[in-house]
């Protein structure tokens, strides 16, 4: 029995000696040209944390949570540093007081001063009541020089208490004006101390709602944000995703400028389940190219496809490949890639005779070529001496 198994072996070792490959045909049918682009998955919908409005402009992470940890509402998402406006609020506090204490001083010098002319006004009526008073002795009764003096006292007296009158007005006008300043003032110094307080809670982002905290990703250095870097007013610090709106954002490389557009469907595997394929179709190609890192020469397209079949355990982040059919080729010559040599120009292939023609080729998957000339159906071709030395 042994001896028998042994003598099977070289049987087959000189079999495969001789080389005798099985021949390659052509062939007619279809084929799909693909494209593959790779990226990632993200929600077309989500709630943005900004980073609020300060005196400083820009304003330091102090604490971040996790990207992709799971928040409940009102969660703490991320803590901005607060330590310049603490620092302020103890000013505002005093000048707060100080404003305080200047319109309670001023409604006093008014009140002191309005009292005065009040009491001017009446000193003025009560000498014009003396003055009509005299005025009404018959004039029988006194002298010529002592009636005129009684008549003048009335003018006088009168134009006294006129003048009394206008002072106590003014001083009235003036006293609210002053104090209005002083009141705008303070209405001014304590809208900054609110306004202050109101920084100290918004530099605390909070989740608006139960979901995923996806964290912000800077474009110009290819990275996530982190703890201590610097964020101005209107940045998204973080994100909480719509999980219903997961969408695959892929880059195209600019050398394959106007080969995918909007509608062509794809088939999209996500790296945590590659067993997993998923249909996609894509929803837009962004018009202008641009770097994917700062200050790099590769450019590339935004590709947004949309997901099919898609289910509650898609998070974004997670790498996707998508393979986009750009063409289907119907009824045309196929050849298989292993009986071409496409190191030369223009591409041979070889016969199974051995003897190897040129031949033009048109678009090609991973296995086949489209034949355009050189080959007719039915030909057989055997590999050629670079892929048999692969071999």
């Amino acid at each position: 029995m042994l001896v028998w198994i042994g003598a099977c072996t070289p049987i087959a070792s000189d079999a495969s000696a001789a080389g005798e490959l099985e021949p390659l045909v052509v062939t007619r049918g279809a084929l799909e040209e693909r494209l593959l682009v790779t990226g990632e998955l993200e929600a077309a919908e989500a709630v943005e944390l900004l980073a609020p409005r300060t005196e400083g402009w820009g304003v330091a992470i102090r604490w971040l949570a996790q990207d992709g940890a799971s928040v409940r509402e009102g969660d703490v998402v991320a803590e901005l540093d607060n330590t310049a406006v603490l620092e302020t609020i103890n000013d505002l506090e005093l000048a707060v007081i100080q404003a305080g204490i200047e319109l309670s001083s001023q409604q006093a010098q008014t009140a002191v001063a309005e009292a005065d002319k009040r009491f001017e006004v009446e000193t003025q009526r009560i000498n014009l009541a003396k003055a009509e008073l005299d005025a009404t002795i018959p004039a029988s009764l006194l002298s010529r020089r002592e009636h005129q003096q009684f008549l003048l006292a009335v003018r006088t007296t009168k134009t006294a208490l006129a003048n009394a009158e206008d002072d106590l007005r003014a001083t009235e006008e003036g006293g609210r004006f002053d104090e209005q300043v002083k009141r705008i003032a303070l209405d001014k110094a304590k809208r900054k101390l609110d306004g202050a307080r109101e920084q100290i809670d918004a530099l605390t982002l909070r989740a608006p709602r139960d979901g995923l905290v996806v964290v912000t990703t800077l474009p110009w250095e290819g990275r996530k944000l982190q703890v201590g870097d610097t964020v101005w007013p209107g940045l998204a610090v973080a994100k909480i995703p719509e999980l219903g709106s997961i969408v695959v954002k892929a880059q195209l490389s600019d050398v394959d400028d106007g080969r995918v557009v909007s509608g062509m469907e794809a088939t999209c595997v996500v790296d945590a389940w590659p067993d997993r394929p998923l249909t996609g179709r894509v929803l837009s190609v962004s018009p202008v190219a641009r770097e994917a890192e700062h200050q790099s020469t590769r450019r590339f397209f935004s590709v947004v496809l949309e997901l099919q079949g898609g289910g509650p355990e898609l998070r974004p982040g997670l790498s996707v490949k998508a393979d986009v059919l750009v063409a289907r080729h119907e009824g045309e010559l196929l050849v298989p890639r292993g009986g071409l040599d496409t190191s030369t120009e223009p591409a041979r292939a070889w016969l199974a005779s051995g003897e190897a023609v040129e031949v033009t080729l048109g678009p090609c998957d991973a296995q086949r070529c489209v034949v355009l000339a050189g080959l007719e159906e039915g030909a057989e071709l055997r590999a050629g001496p670079e892929q048999e030395a692969a071999g």
